[in-house]
């Protein structure tokens, strides 16, 4: 039967109504949320708790677009018609919001100098102050990678709090804190196999750890800051030990041209042995239109011939050195013999979508309406090939991975790769399982030569081609801009955005020139009109969003990030 994580954001939450403020000043009323009248029983912290869980990325409801693939849009991975603004350089300050928002935190920090005047026991306590950590972990490390450095805050605030009108603290601070509210929430967390379904458990904040470790230690090792291996030990000590307990693998039943696929097109994950969390929709509460939007396209988005040329060859190879690749002289050639990942990602011509569902895909920039194909290269990840599905609309019930194993295997790969630790047995342990699972050739270390077209020239090849697989694997789930900035790659960014190889007998009503622009070597160009002179961003302020004036007004202590 279908485990509803989505029944947790369907509770009734009426003591919550009021703490989680849109802005950093609003409080809480004393009176509302019980000083006295609360905290009577584990119900209570639960319900409290129940709150938090809105705040996962899966799919949106309704007929929104899901998260998951608007993340990547912010990238080199997506091309939507209308350009983003981050990966384009063209955001401004904004005059308020702009993601600094501090109702989550508030609500952790109420929840942790209170939760203890609960009379029951206190592992039961712990349990849910364990998710409460977890949340602020979470949120913390969001506004880290958003802005750099932040306030820490360690308590819920009043009016007159001197903390309202403190400058920021250091990242050091502010990550060394994380790491140990992380590290806190996983030794009161329960295991999975006695946890709640549906609820965190501690193999969920270790993959959390993980991640939140690689990207710091990452971040730190590429712009030569102190510290970055022990966030790197850190990141290889969480995922070792998720790998050690074997509580998961890879979803893998033989079929490679559908294993990858199925994680993504499921109605269902909850048997799904790679899925460690997910959010599931549940018609009539809380529906998703994600597969329908995909099917029709309904927001003009498509995929990069950048993110295209990384897949390998189906000889293990990259494209640039593999003479089983075919060229693209047309979509259709340059598809064949790849990675069962990129047709498993972007619908080859004449299949899936466009096989007696959506139709042909309408390359270009320059139609209106929608089911337009920006770059002629389209989506097929998040398809559930079921009419049933479909016709539901708002209501479908695509179920939304949030968190699972192959992350785990890549950032063990990866963390170790950046530390000179990575053995063969790494890379057997971990890439080359998630390229058994698509009958993809095993990495040799020993015979790995430099693709001569690596966006890394620089980096060893070992790490670049775990950061290969990193992005094929996990492509459209919303992780590459932040792959980029803690690369310290931003620069990939202001690279020509194009689209395939425009073939005109394929596609007899675009106009070149009117309906399609290409560059001079019959290649889509996306963007020919609304970015004539390419994207434009710049490394010295546009890893950081810019604070908002209105905080800055509030708070003369706080200062503007670099740049902005």
């Amino acid at each position: 039967m279908k485990k509803y994580v989505s029944r947790l954001l369907l509770a009734t939450i009426v003591l919550l109504s009021s703490s989680c403020s849109d802005n950093f000043l609003d409080l809480t009323p004393t009176d509302s949320l019980g000083e006295n009248n609360f905290w009577h029983n584990e119900n209570e912290l639960k319900q409290y708790a129940n709150d938090l869980y809105r705040t996962f990325v899966g799919h949106a409801t309704g007929t929104s677009p899901s998260p998951l693939i608007l993340g990547d849009s912010q990238s080199d991975n997506m091309v939507p018609l209308n350009f983003d603004l981050v990966a384009a350089g063209k955001n401004i300050v904004p005059a308020s919001g702009g993601g600094w928002d501090w109702s989550v935190i508030r609500t952790c920090n109420y929840f942790l100098t209170r939760y203890n005047r609960t009379p029951i026991s206190q592992d039961i306590k712990d349990r849910y102050a364990g998710e409460v950590r977890f949340f602020k972990a979470k949120d913390y490390f969001e506004k880290v990678t958003s802005f750099g450095d932040v306030p820490w805050l360690s308590k819920d605030l009043a009016t007159n709090s001197a903390e309202l009108y403190a400058p920021r603290d250091s990242r050091v601070l502010v990550m060394d804190s994380l790491l140990a509210t992380i590290n806190t929430a996983i030794a009161n967390l329960p295991p999975r196999s006695i946890a709640e379904s549906g609820r965190i458990n501690k193999d969920v904040a270790l993959l959390l750890k993980a991640r939140i470790c690689l990207y710091e230690g990452t971040f730190r090792k590429y712009r030569n800051l102190a510290g970055s291996e022990k966030f790197l030990q850190e990141a290889v000590a969480a995922s070792g030990q998720l790998m050690a307990e074997k509580g998961y693998q890879l979803n893998a039943t033989g079929n490679p041209n559908a294993d990858y696929a199925a994680l993504f097109n499921s109605l269902d994950l909850s048997t799904n042995k790679e899925i460690m969390f997910y959010r599931a929709y549940m018609t009539g509460l809380s529906g998703t239109a994600t597969s329908w939007n995909v099917q029709l396209n309904n927001f003009n988005t498509s995929v990069s011939k950048s993110l295209i040329e990384s897949y390998l060859a189906i000889d293990g190879k990259p494209i640039s050195q593999s003479l089983l690749y075919l060229g693209d002289d047309s979509v259709q050639v340059e598809m064949k013999n790849r990675d069962p990942r990129l047709t498993q990602t972007v619908v080859y011509p004449g299949t899936g979508i466009q096989a007696g569902f959506g139709g042909a895909a309408i390359p270009g920039s320059g139609f209106s309406g929608v089911g337009i194909v920006p770059s002629g290269y389209q989506l097929q990840k998040y398809w559930v090939a079921d009419q049933a599905e479909f016709v539901r609309i708002q209501n479908g019930l695509l179920d939304a991975p949030i968190y699972r194993f192959a992350e785990v295997l890549l950032i063990n790969a990866e963390a170790n790769a950046e530390l000179g630790l990575a053995t063969q047995t790494t890379i057997d342990n971990t890439i080359n399982l998630l390229r058994k699972r698509v009958g993809m050739p095993n990495m040799i270390i020993s015979q790995l030569v430099k693709d001569k077209r690596s966006d890394f020239p620089d980096i060893p090849v070992l790490i670049d081609e775990i950061r290969r697989e990193r992005r094929v694997e996990l492509a459209i789930e919303g992780l590459r801009f932040d792959d980029l900035v803690r690369w310290k790659a931003g620069k990939l960014l202001n690279n020509p955005v194009l689209g395939m190889k425009f073939v005109q007998r394929h596609y007899p009503k675009a106009v070149v020139g009117k309906s399609i622009f290409l560059n001079d070597k019959g290649y889509i160009l996306p963007y020919a009109t609304s970015l004539p002179t390419g994207r434009t961003f710049d490394e010295a302020k546009n890893y950081f969003l810019p604070l908002p004036l209105d905080e800055l007004t509030l708070n003369p202590n706080l200062k503007q990030n670099p740049g902005w």
